[in-house]
């Protein structure tokens, strides 16, 4: 299936439909010409919690900056602090105000990598921080991570995104978006193992999430789910353009089962068990692609192949009946496909807010009658919309473009079609 150009980006931040605050200090600081910090009150072990010279001045800088409109100085002040708190930790390596400290200011100056570092040292020493005010933080410190992320990839940095990506998901793990787009980076650098990877870890949260109260973020992570499900299949495309056919087959037969409607997928698996030799295995393969694709070449000539790799290896280990059955399984597929009265080939479809548009091209086989075809997409609980065409088969061996749209609001995970007339 074809995925617009910068669809899987825009999905990729379509998550985030809140604009994200700065990380937030967890202190108060009261009216006055001195300014202090009262200490959070929670209980720590196996670390200590306690205020420093060094760290109050860390505490008053950074409550300073909750308190400023003026925001010409934050960044000087969130440096400071997060200097201060670095040298509180060195100071008392065992004292967990000091990380607590430093892991605000460093996400607020964008040293995400080293805040959730840490993070992680002030949940070590002292647990209770993590449900006082950590998690809150690092949700927060994730999206400013994954939106700066999404900049960087703009200015086409992908170095530097991948490193604020990478910090997005340790800062957050169950956020998807930074998961999505690592995937999305990855594929396109051809390193689909780890694309797959990512892309499946965000399945695996959006799954996992509860129902949001908000009818928009429902509708977001839908449109993300359908199109990171996509992004798999084009993934196991790449196996095969790489090569990589036992890798192919395996994700793709897991997609299968996912989206059992899912035309593309259905004849990426075949083609991998064919490249693989896996003859058995292809005949049912190669059934189902003609099932959901019946107008497909590809389809039909992998099913074919199905019963003549098995014909081909029962006369090798000379099993003369085997063969010959095999064969003559082999030449009525190659009838049916002989007698299609056109075939489909390069189905492309392009997905927006109004419906799918449906393009592809007939190639003539023979026949000339117009032959009338109906398309259904589907999501990922089933189908959401159909649409008729009627195609004109061109000259045998000639081809002619088709298209037609389908009205639908639902995300699209896959399509199928069938002959009417």
């Amino acid at each position: 299936m074809k995925i617009d150009r910068g669809l899987l980006m825009t999905l990729g931040a379509a998550l985030t439909t809140a604009a994200c605050a700065t990380a937030g200090t967890g202190a108060t600081a009261p009216s006055g010409p001195t300014t202090t910090v009262a200490l959070p009150q929670v209980t720590c072990a196996p670390g200590t919690f306690a205020g420093t010279p060094t760290l109050d001045s860390a505490a008053v800088a950074l409550a300073t900056i909750e308190a400023m409109s003026d925001q010409s100085q934050h960044a000087a002040l969130y440096a400071r602090a997060l200097d201060q708190a670095r040298r509180g930790t060195t100071t008392d390596a065992q004292n967990a105000y000091g990380y607590f400290l430093a892991g605000q200011a460093a996400v607020n100056t964008g040293a995400f990598a080293e805040a959730v570092t840490f993070y992680n040292r002030a949940t070590e020493l002292c647990p209770a921080l993590a449900e006082y005010d950590i998690n809150r933080q690092r949700r927060q410190g994730a999206n400013l991570a994954f939106n700066r992320a999404s900049s960087l990839l703009q200015a086409q940095d992908t170095t530097a995104a991948l490193t604020a990506l990478n910090a997005a998901a340790s800062l957050d793990p169950t956020m998807p978006q930074p998961h999505f787009t690592l995937g999305l980076v990855n594929f396109t650098r051809q390193n689909t193992g780890e694309a797959v990877r990512h892309w499946r870890r965000t399945v695996q949260l959006l799954e996992s999430l509860p129902a949001d109260s908000s009818a928009e973020v429902n509708s977001n992570r839908a449109d993300v789910h359908s199109n990171t499900l996509n992004a798999l299949v084009l993934a196991g495309v790449q196996y095969l353009q790489r090569d990589s056919s036992a890798q192919a087959a395996t994700l793709l037969e897991e997609m299968m089962r996912r989206l059992p409607n899912s035309a593309d997928a259905s004849y990426h698996y075949a083609l991998a068990l064919y490249n693989l030799e896996r003859w058995r295995d292809l005949v049912p393969a190669g059934q189902r692609a003609t099932t959901l694709a019946p107008l497909s070449n590809g389809a039909w000539l992998l099913y074919y192949n199905g019963f003549a790799g098995q014909a081909q290896a029962a006369s090798e280990a000379r099993q003369t009946a085997q063969a010959n059955d095999f064969s003559r399984q082999a030449a009525a597929i190659r009838t049916q496909s002989e007698a299609l009265p056109v075939q489909l080939d390069r189905v492309q479809l392009d997905v927006d807010d109004t419906g799918t548009q449906i393009r592809g091209e007939a190639v003539g086989n023979g026949p000339t009658a117009p032959v009338q075809v109906e398309f259904t997409v589907y999501g990922v609980s089933g189908p959401v919309g159909t649409g008729q065409v009627t195609v004109t088969p061109p000259a045998r061996g000639q081809r002619a473009p088709f298209q037609l749209t389908i009205a639908n609001t639902s995300p699209i995970s896959g399509y199928s079609y069938r002959v009417v007339r």
